[in-house]
This record gives structure tokens, sequence and C-alpha cells, in this order.
């Protein structure tokens, strides 16, 4: 591979591959070193838990989490899990001695500080036991609390509500409720649900992922590459280049104690599907290169000077895009980051290191290409051929087509909306889906919301007419979507101030007076107990909680739920009430909202940093921008196909652009580093793009398969939201790949990989100097030639010269000589890299300095000049040489236009050369009575490359130039041209007082 990169580029590559020399030398000590570091992290991974809660969806530092802790600190936890009980009727003796069974049970268990039940109802009513579950049937139907709350108005549905301890293991709680429930459920309908079931079943259903997932993907990975080489051998070696990364990163998380989530859960996935590619692009080239090489070590030496580059940049862009997300600021998505990053560079040193090491173990027959395998590759080299045959011929329609999919995708980004939903993660037919969408059939949801009412003072609720803001405001509450029901301290109040009036039913009410209102309070002390006072109200009776019971589990619908109890508030309620709307799921919500931002932001943190590499690697800003264009088409793509099909962005789609444009760009830099080294052969676009589409198509082609495939499997998990992610991953790669290998050459073809001072240094290499050059210089050297043989005959013959004639033999030869060094040096200065400080250039000069040198050409091919230069014009600010160039080319490219038509009748042969000044602009035209240009082409003259000669007989290099050389001075050209009647070219350029006047104004 040449090295056609930056110094410090060359000089780790040149590094690397001293050490390359070393491994190759020494493989078995390679083999044991990573054998060692590869045993050390697999000791660790048995400490490996897994741990996945709702909680892990929330951003720590916004103003609703700290407004959630505050709330848990006045109030306490607001965890609950409900345990929902069915039978045919709940006062049934029976069932409510299993009923009472149970409630005793749970609050046994520990973290569990309180469980709310009709059996726990009944003994704080009725002390004494002496009512009949008909008498206390009777007592209850009256008060609204227990409605839908803890009995279903068909009374055959019941719920025990189990509140949490603050600092309670919920799993804990769940696997001793499970097994309390296990000895009831032969007779019984009984499940729990609530949010910390949600948290739990995520967890569980994260280590079956990984069991279920993970071997399926090895065992995919298997097949293919078992298909591509049909090689026992490399199959092996592919597989474990790709696990020695995956058994690091699970040590590695071991170590830092981070359990595997949800979004972990993916990496090993997705490392798998992305060392499988990289592997791919090695292996592909190692085997073409093992079947022209000597030897092994000659095969794997050649593979990893070509490769390491272009594997090194796609590492580095693939962590920059995983790298982006830890500025988001959910910790779930950071410890992705985290670990795909580490994955990522444990794989680079195993590409760099363990596999040559293992390579040059094995002998070339082992491992060669079998004929067997030549039908396949004969099929993808046809793939290839087409793809290079569409991107040369069928441009117009591929952008015309790629911009109309772009507007459709922009659409559909539009409708595109933010929605994190923790029970959709799970499919419908698993249990905690079902059990949440079926407790609010019968009685409440189980996702709980927290309204806070703050009076202005201490006791402000311990006034009667205060506490019936908070009756009102439950009333609409409950009119809410969602709401199903709503518990507070004046609920509580009424139902003891009905217990203390014989549970007659006007008595059921809020006190009307102070007095009545404390004597309530005392009594509520004692038969409710002081924990269930605070649980809704402080101890300075000034701030009140409200729980709402939902079924809300969207974020959306979470925060237009906050919004409208924030604006009925703000209208209906006194000014001296402030009110918060808070619980975990108003956190998650709000979290999950704040992922767009984020997201924004990584995606343009990582198209600015690939923009970087792209232009640190190539010089060209253009080459960075196509870079970005084709990495961020499959991201829209993708978004726009989310927003027409309703697919939410939530937290786990929501990774899916910072991947994409890691894993797109990996085929991009192995694209633009073939094309750039097969450009520079010849600087033929056409042949340089049909060369790179077969020589790193079909690898382009297979990794970008595999890795769909990869994310395919994530169909078979348990999450809705991963399943999903899986489909658009697989979207994304397959728009990545129409992206690299349609609409990447496509536009390469308008981009140049070397700049104008390239193509000048490169010109000498692509067919020697011109026509019109070697005719110049053999104006001189003939005559020096003819005055040597002049000399060198009569020296022969021995004839004496005489002093008149040898003097002008040799003036004559001096003259030559003279000549044709001017010629030289002329022709050196056009082609010298520009000093950064510009002169006051005469532009008459240069012009006069070229027609020197042209002056012997233009005669012989009876061209005639007319020159009319003007002595008024203004110096401008250039270098002389590089405006000698630009005239030179001018009029080579007059010279062969007239020459395209000469001998036509009436048709003079003649340039005509005018300087003159013009609209305070220093002007210079250039016309001539050549071929002209056709209108369809004159757009196109400037472009590099662009010829309409024969191949062979130019590159179309010179107005390209001439236009560089033009805009960097700040110049203007235009054309104007009628095929057939010839062409000028009228160049104007700032005089030099007027730029120093604009360099010099703040």
């Amino acid at each position: 591979m040449r090295n056609d990169y930056l110094p410090n580029q060359v000089s780790v590559l040149n590094l690397y591959q001293r050490v390359l020399q070393w491994v190759t030398r020494r493989p078995w000590a390679v083999i044991f070193c990573f054998g060692m570091i590869s045993l050390f992290f697999a000791w660790n991974i048995p400490n490996m838990t897994t741990s996945t809660s709702i909680y892990d969806l929330v951003i720590e530092d916004l103003p609703v989490t700290k407004q959630y802790q505050d709330f848990q600190k006045l109030f306490g936890s607001d965890d609950i899990i409900r345990i929902v009980v069915k039978g045919e009727n709940v006062f049934h003796p029976v069932f409510f001695s299993k009923l009472e069974h149970l409630a005793e049970q749970s609050t046994g268990i520990k973290g569990v500080r309180r469980v709310i039940s009709l059996p726990e109802i009944k003994k704080t009513v009725d002390p004494s036991g002496t009512w009949s579950l008909e008498t206390f049937s009777a007592k209850i139907s009256p008060v609204p609390l227990f409605r839908k709350n803890l009995i279903s108005d068909d009374r055959k549905t019941t719920a025990l509500t189990l509140l949490l301890e603050s600092d309670a293991d919920p799993s804990a709680v769940i696997d001793a409720v499970n097994r309390i429930i296990a000895t009831e459920s032969d007779t019984l309908t009984i499940y729990q649900i609530g949010i910390p079931l949600v948290s739990e079943a995520i967890a569980r259903f994260t280590e079956k992922d990984l069991f279920t997932i993970l071997p399926l993907t090895f065992l995919m990975v298997a097949v293919i590459l078992y298909i591509l080489f049909g090689n026992i051998r490399i199959l092996v070696l592919a597989l474990l280049c790709v696990a020695v990364p995956i058994i690091w990163m699970f040590g590695f998380m071991a170590i830092l104690k981070i359990p595997l989530a949800m979004l972990t859960m993916i990496v090993p996935v997705f490392m798998t599907a992305v060392g499988t590619a990289y592997c791919l692009h090695l292996l592909t080239a190692f085997l073409e290169n093992a079947d022209v090489s000597p030897s092994v070590h000659d095969a794997v030496c050649l593979t990893w000077k070509e490769m390491t580059l272009p594997t090194m940049l796609a590492v580095f862009t693939t962590a920059t895009g995983l790298g982006s997300l830890f500025i988001n600021r959910i910790s779930a998505i950071q410890e992705f980051a985290l670990f795909s990053c580490f994955g990522l560079f444990s794989l680079l040193l195993v590409l760099l290191f363990f596999l040559p090491a293992l390579l040059v173990l094995f002998p070339l027959p082992l491992i060669r290409k079998k004929p067997k395998r030549t039908t396949l590759s004969s099929r993808f080299t046809r793939i290839t051929r087409t793809i290079a045959t569409i991107d040369l011929k069928y441009r117009k329609p591929v952008f015309i087509l790629s911009g109309i999919v772009c507007l459709l995708s922009v659409a559909g980004v539009l409708q595109l909306q933010v929605e994190t939903n923790p029970v959709g993660y799970f499919r419908e037919h698993t249990d905690i889906s079902k059990n949440f969408h079926d407790i609010y059939q019968d009685l409440s949801g189980s996702f709980p919301i927290n309204v806070v009412l703050k009076g202005n003072e201490d006791d402000y609720f311990e006034d009667p007419a205060h506490l019936t803001e908070i009756s009102d405001l439950q009333q609409f509450l409950e009119s809410l979507p969602k709401i199903d029901k709503t518990v507070s301290f004046t609920d509580y109040l009424k139902l003891v101030n009905y217990s203390m009036n014989r549970y007659e039913r006007e008595f059921y009410v809020l006190p009307k007076e102070s007095y009545e209102l404390r004597m309530l309070l005392n009594s509520y002390k004692m038969l409710l107990g002081r924990d269930m006072l605070t649980q809704f109200m402080d101890e300075s009776y000034s701030k009140a909680n409200i729980m709402l019971l939902t079924h809300i589990s969207s974020s959306r619908d979470f925060l237009a739920t906050r919004s409208r109890i924030l604006e009925y508030a703000k209208q209906h309620l006194p000014e001296n009430i402030a009110i918060d709307v808070t619980g975990i799921g108003m956190v998650v919500s709000e979290s999950s909202h704040h992922l767009v931002q984020g997201q924004i932001k990584s995606l343009f943190l990582t198209m600015g940093i690939v923009f970087s590499a792209m232009f640190i690697l190539f010089l060209s800003g253009k080459v960075g921008l196509v870079a970005i264009l084709v990495n961020f088409f499959p991201v829209l793509v993708t978004f726009g196909i989310m927003g027409w099909f309703g697919i939410e962005l939530s937290m786990a789609t929501g990774l899916i652009a910072s991947i994409a444009i890691g894993l797109a760009v990996d085929d991009t830099i192995h694209y633009l580093v073939r094309y750039n080294r097969e450009f520079k052969k010849d600087l033929d676009k056409d042949r340089a793009l049909r060369d790179t589409i077969e020589g790193v198509g079909k690898p382009i082609i297979f990794t970008s398969l595999t890795i769909s495939i990869g994310f395919s499997l994530l169909l078979f998990s348990h999450f809705g939201p991963t399943a999903v992610f899986g489909v658009l991953m697989m979207i994304t790669m397959l728009s990545a790949l129409v992206g690299d290998m349609i609409l990447l050459p496509s536009l390469m073809l308008h981009v140049e990989l070397v700049t104008a001072w390239d193509l000048l240094r490169l010109m000498p290499s692509l067919g020697g100097i011109s026509a019109g050059i070697a005719h110049e210089l053999n104006q001189p050297l003939n005559a020096i030639k003819m005055g040597s043989e002049y000399l060198k005959t009569m020296l022969q013959k021995g004839k004496t010269i005489q002093d008149e004639d040898l003097s002008l033999v040799v003036n004559e030869i001096n003259g030559q000589v003279n000549r044709a060094s001017d010629i030289v040096r002329r022709l050196s200065l056009f082609g010298r890299k520009p000093d950064f400080l510009k002169q006051k250039v005469d532009i008459n000069q240069p012009i006069r300095d070229t027609l020197s040198v042209l002056e012997n050409q233009l005669r012989v091919e009876n061209i005639h000049v007319e020159l009319s230069l003007s002595q008024d014009i203004r110096p401008i600010l250039g270098h002389a040489y590089q405006l000698g160039q630009m005239f030179y080319n001018l009029l080579v490219n007059a010279m062969e236009a007239i020459n395209q038509v000469t001998g036509q009748d009436d048709n003079p042969s003649l340039i005509v050369i005018r300087t003159f000044m013009e609209n305070g602009y220093t002007t210079v035209t250039i016309s001539d009575t050549g071929c002209g240009i056709p209108h369809h082409l004159r757009e196109r003259v400037f472009e590099p490359f662009f010829t309409t000669k024969e191949s062979g007989k130019g590159k179309g290099l010179g107005l390209s130039i001439t236009h560089e050389i033009i805009h960097g001075i700040n110049g203007r050209i235009a054309i104007q041209s009628k095929k057939g009647t010839g062409t000028t070219f009228t160049i104007s350029f700032p005089p030099a007082e007027m730029e120093t006047e604009e360099a010099g104004t703040p």
C-alpha cells in the first residue's frame, strides 16, 4: 500500500510494521500473552451480575429527579406492589380467610412497611372482630375510598397493596410474594404487579436474552464464515478472534461491578457482528495475498501493510460514534458506550497482533482459497461489476432517486415521536404485560403519580376550608384519562369521620369546624397509624400528597397528564398553593425526552469527528462532506421509516444513529482508502471506481449482510424495543450498503482526492510533455546539434575553421542553450507551489512571458495572435509563475480548439488577447476562432479530468488547474462560447489596492 498519508500516520504505520515483524517471528509468545489476558478476564466473569430496572432510564441531574428525591424524603417511598386476587365472592368466608392469610404473610416480608387490604381495614374498623362479613361488606360499601382500590364493583376481585420501605430490596420482596402466591395459586387466581415487577422482569428477560441470542449469533457467524471461505481453520480463527474481545468485555464489566442491563446486553451481539465484519475484510485480503505470496509470512505482512490503516480508522471511527454517547445523561446509555468502546479497542488489539500470530502458524496449502468457492466468488464479481456500471452510467437517476428517498425520509422524521414505555418493552403475551392491563379492568392501575400541594404557611391544611381544595382537585384528577383512582389524606379523614359516627353515610364527609378536625386527627393517628398520616401529610400540615393510581406507562401520557394538572391548578387553585407533579414515571418520561437532545448532540459530534478524520486523511473538505452525507443517509432513511410506521424514538432506538454512523463509516473508509490508491495510479476515475468496487465491494457486501443478520437475531429478544432495534439496524445497514456502494462512488466522481499542485507534480508521469513543449525544446536543441555537427565535421576533415565562422557557431550554440534554459525555467515556474505571500504583478508581463514560450509553436501552426495590452491597468496581488501557468493552459486550450477546425473554409486561425479595466477590476479576455464548446458541456470544462479528447490524448487537467489558480487569488472566470464559432474566456481580478483595503478593514 502506498504511503499517501500524513507523516505522523506514516510513522505510526512504520512502527507497527516493525512490531508486526516481531509478532510473526514469535507467534507463540503473542498467543501466550493473549491467552493469559483472556484467562484473567474469564476468571472474573462468574462475578458478573444481571440487574436492570426502570431506574436505569433516569437522568440523575434533572430538576424533576431532584423533585422526586425530595418527595421521597418527605413522604417516603412510593414503590408499591399490588397483589391481585380473584374469586367468585370476595366476602365469602373461605375466600376472605385465604385473603387474611395472604395479608398476614405479606406483612412479615422484609422491606414491606405496610399492607393495605380488606382484612386490615376490617381489623381497624372492627377491633373486637364481632362483625360478620356481610356486616363488614355493608359498612364499607358506601366508602368511595375502597371502590376500585381494594375491591371491584362486582366484588369478585380485590387487591393487597404492599408499601415498600425506602431501602427495600424489590427483588427479594417479589420472590417472597411469589412463594406466598405459590401456596394459594391452586384455588385462587392471583398475581402481583407494580413498577418493581416491571424492573424485575426487565432484569430476568435480559439474562434470558443473553443466553439465547449470543449463542445464536455465534452459530450464525460460523455458518456465514463457512459459506464464504469453506475453510474450517479460517472459521475457527475468526470465531476465536471474535470471542476474545467479548470475554475481555464481560470480565471488565465484572471487575467494575457494573451489572449486565437491557442495553448492555446488546453489546456482545454488536461485538460479534462487528468483529466478524472486520475479520471478513482482513481474511478476504489475506486469502487473496496468500494465492500470490511465496510464504504465509509474506502473505501476512503484505495483508497487514495494506489493511492496517483502514482497520485502525474503522475501529476509531466506530468507537467515536459510540463514544459520543458518553455525553448522554442516562447512565444506561453511558455504560453501553463504555463497554462498546472497550470491546472495540480490545478487538483492534486482537486483529493487529493475535490474528496475524495465529495465521503464520498454518502452512499456505491449508489456508489458500479452494476452487469450489469460485462459483460464489464469480457471482459476487458479477454483482460488483453491475454496481460499478450503475455508478458510472446512471448517476443522474441515482441522484434523483436518492433525493426522493431523502425527501420522503425527512417527511417521516417530522412525524417521529419520542416515547419511553417500560411496559411496552414486553411482548403482549408475557405475564407482566397481561397483568398490567388486567388489573385496571376491575380495580385501579399499578403505576402511581404523586401530586404534592404546598401551602404557604405551617398548619395550612389544618383549616377545613383548605381541605376542600384537596377534594375538589381530586374530582378533577379522576376525570383525566387513565387515572383510575386518587387517594389522599382527605379520603382517610372521611373514613375516620365515618367510623367515629357509627358508619352513618351522611358522616362520610370532611369536618366543617376546626375543633372537629383536631379531634379527627387524633382519631386518625389512633385508628390508622402515624405512617398512614405521613404518607399523605407532612408534620407541619403544610404539604399534602395525593396519590394517583393509574394505568399510564407511556412517557407522552405521563407528561400530558402533568401538563393538564398544572394547567388546572393555575386556573383553579388559589395563589397561596404551589403544586408539584412527581413520581418515577414522571422522572423517566422527562429523562426520555432529554434523550433526544443527547442523541442529537451525539449525532453532530460523531459527524464532526468523521468529517475531521476524513479531512486529515485525504486533506479534502469535500471528501469529509461526502463521507458525512453518505453516512447520514442510512440514519435519515431509518428515522424516516420509524416516523412513517409510528415507531417511537426510545432509549433503545435512539442509539441507532451513533451506532449506524460508526459502523457505516467503516466501509466508507475501506472504499476511500482503496479508491485513493487506485486513482493515483493513473488519475483515471472510471477505472479507479471499477477496480475499487471489485476490490472492496465483496467484503463490504459481506460485512453489511453479516452485521444485518447479526442484529436480526435480536428479533428473538423478549423485549419489544430490542426486537424493533434489531429490525431497524438491519434496515440501517442495508441502507448504508446502498450509500457506500451506490452514492459514495457516484459522489466521488465529482470530488478530487488530489490538489491542483499534486496534479502538476504528477503531470510528468501522465504521458510526458506536450507536443508544443517538445517543439519548443527541439528548436534550440536542433540548432545546437547543427552547430556541433558542423564543428565535428570540420575537425574530422582536418579543415581549418575561420575565426569568424567559429565565433558565429559558438555564439549561436550559446544563444540556443540560453533559449532552452529559459524555456525550462519558465516551465518549472509554472509548476511551482505558491509562496505564502502574494506580490503585486502587472498582468501584462506573464502574458508576454507565456507568449515567448509558445511563439514558435504558434508560428508553425499558422496561428496569428493579436495583442491589445493596456498600459493603464492596475497591478493585482498574485504570483507571476501561477499566472504564467494559467495563461499557458488557456493559450494551449485555444490552440487545440483552433487545430480542430483548421482547413475549413473561411476560418481564420486567430487568438485575440486583451487587457483592460472594467468596473474597477483588472480584466483579461482570451478569444479564439476554434471549434467552440457545446452548451451542455460548458459547465463541465473546469471539472478535473473532464476532456472531450480521445483516450490517451488528454487528461482534462489544464482548465481545472486554471480555475483553482484564479480562485486562489480571488479572481473570476467566465466563458462565452458557441459551437463552431469560437470561445472567449474573461478573467477578472481585484486590483492590489482593493485587496489591501479589504484586508485592513476591521
